[in-house]
């Protein structure tokens, strides 16, 4: 285990990287210090040869999100508000952003910037006792345009409204039909979830999801994703080790072998 702080850290198992928030006590709530160490492990892992990345809580929550008890010192410093405000985005970001195939577990409570966090995954997997919810209004906030675009990306825009609007608490069901979760776990738990997951991910080659990520960034609005950067991730890949494996595998019916 690689440990960025006492609650952040990650260890690597045959190019999966799992990170993971250990705070069961606070539910996972992310103070400043959290999301600066959630960074600084991403960074280490994009470092690595990972090739997924996991990110998931202790037992029983995801993350309820911002810590309760940091937000009444930031209040009376606007200053370190704004800070810890930045710090979040860059995080969220960083993860949006990865290369890598990203999955969020999330087994219990996934509200606020946990829920931000999750949103910046490729893969959301879920289990029956996970709940989904975001509160600005409550909060006299506004979301930011960032989290906004991911909202709106994943549920669409009537649903997102609904539930910035609303702060509706949603349970996994209704979170699995919306799309915020892609898959639901069974009896058997989200660690066989998982598993069938990452067996389906480890057939499929890993450069190929970088470049599919960047064209859909482009198309999901990122403003540092252009036209240029997508069109490239489609050309360079004809030219890649991995097509000339993968065509060779379909012509020989086999299957392939992704270095």
């Amino acid at each position: 285990m690689q440990a960025s702080n006492d609650v952040v850290g990650w260890q690597l198992d045959d190019k999966v990287a799992r990170l993971r928030i250990d705070r069961p006590a606070k539910r996972n709530a992310l103070a400043s210090v959290h999301w600066a160490a959630i960074e600084r492990c991403l960074a280490e892992i994009h470092a690595s040869d990972a090739r997924v990345l996991v990110l998931e809580g202790a037992p029983g929550a995801f993350s309820a999100g911002a810590d309760i008890d940091e937000l009444a010192e930031l209040l009376a410093t606007p200053s370190g508000f704004a800070a810890s405000n930045a710090q979040v985005q860059r995080t969220q970001l960083a993860l949006q952003r990865s290369p890598l195939t990203t999955i969020a577990v999330i087994d219990g409570v996934c509200v606020g910037g946990g829920l931000g966090l999750a949103l910046a995954c490729d893969f959301r997997l879920g289990s029956t006792r996970s709940r989904f919810g975001l509160s600005p209004a409550k909060l006299g906030l506004v979301y930011s345009p960032e989290d906004s675009r991911r909202l709106v990306n994943t549920v669409g825009l009537a649903r997102a409204r609904e539930m910035l609007l609303t702060g509706r608490l949603l349970f996994a069901a209704t979170a699995l039909e919306w799309g915020l979760l892609n898959r639901i776990a069974g009896d058997d738990g989200v660690d066989a979830a998982l598993a069938t997951l990452l067996a389906e991910l480890a057939s499929g080659s890993a450069s190929a999801r970088a470049g599919i990520k960047q064209v859909l960034a482009y198309l999901g609005g990122d403003a540092e994703a252009g036209h240029a950067a997508a069109t490239a991730a489609f050309n360079d890949a004809f030219a890649s080790a991995d097509f000339a494996e993968g065509a060779a595998a379909f012509l020989a019916k086999r299957q392939p072998d992704f270095q």
